[in-house]
């Protein structure tokens, strides 16, 4: 829902720019790439502090292309994106949920602060204040998130391959693409994530964040293939 799509595009030196289609309005640098992933964090909340200062809804994450990267935020800071996003709903002000939580002024405006730290607990106490609350799930072993439509799903990853084994195949067309469920490829990857794991199945659901969960279960691995329908060759996922 959060799991923004980050873009780095390295410049005439070791340098790379940091972009995001989802926050237009960030902006920063990393003297590589290491520095730079750890400087889109930093970058994230600094963004998530200027739609708070101008009284805006904060976007949800959309899909990644295949040249950016997905940055996991904090669960404090998902809270806090789910707290704002509430006020501003309701047109509050950070004075109506101090007076609705009985706090300091101070108190109240830490709470949707992301240059701040929050406590867990004091999030989920002004959650209830506003009678909404976020739902936060550990990853497991073998879980694969499907982030993406507007509602969080996954799956484990033996039901896909159960799903390969069930197809009589041991390699899929990944398939993936922005239309409708009705213009998928019924024997590419990307339908099975949408019908079978997804909770939005118009939207697209085989993007390079989940194909990387799924090569690294070390059950898969990434190959090309023949299409069977068109005979071109494709982007493939392949059973180990």
């Amino acid at each position: 829902m959060y799991d923004y799509a980050i873009r780095f595009e390295q410049d005439d030196t070791q340098g790379f720019a940091i972009f995001c289609r989802d926050l237009p309005q960030l902006n920063s640098y990393g003297d590589n790439l290491e520095h730079a992933i750890r400087e889109a964090f930093d970058a994230v909340d600094t963004t998530l502090s200027l739609y708070v200062d101008m009284r805006l809804p904060i976007p949800q994450a959309s899909p990644p292309t295949s040249d950016e990267r997905v940055i996991r935020l904090s669960a404090v800071t998902i809270a806090k994106i789910t707290l704002w996003n509430e006020m501003v709903s309701r047109n509050l002000r950070k004075a109506d949920l101090c007076r609705a939580l009985g706090v300091h002024q101070a108190q109240g405006d830490r709470l949707v602060d992301f240059l701040h730290t929050s406590k867990m607990e004091q999030l989920e106490a002004a959650l209830a204040a506003l009678k909404t609350s976020i739902r936060v799930s550990p990853y497991e072993p073998g879980w694969i998130d499907l982030p993406y439509g507007g509602a969080l799903g996954g799956f484990y990853i033996d039901r896909l391959e159960d799903a390969y084994l069930e197809a009589g195949v041991t390699e899929m067309p990944i398939g993936k693409t922005r239309e409708g469920v009705d213009k998928v490829k019924r024997y590419s990857l990307d339908y099975i994530l949408r019908t079978r794991y997804a909770r939005q199945p118009n939207t697209m659901q085989a993007v390079d964040a989940v194909l990387d969960q799924i090569v690294e279960s070390g059950r898969f691995r990434r190959s090309s293939m023949t299409d069977p329908v068109t005979g071109k060759s494709v982007e493939s996922i392949a059973l180990i």
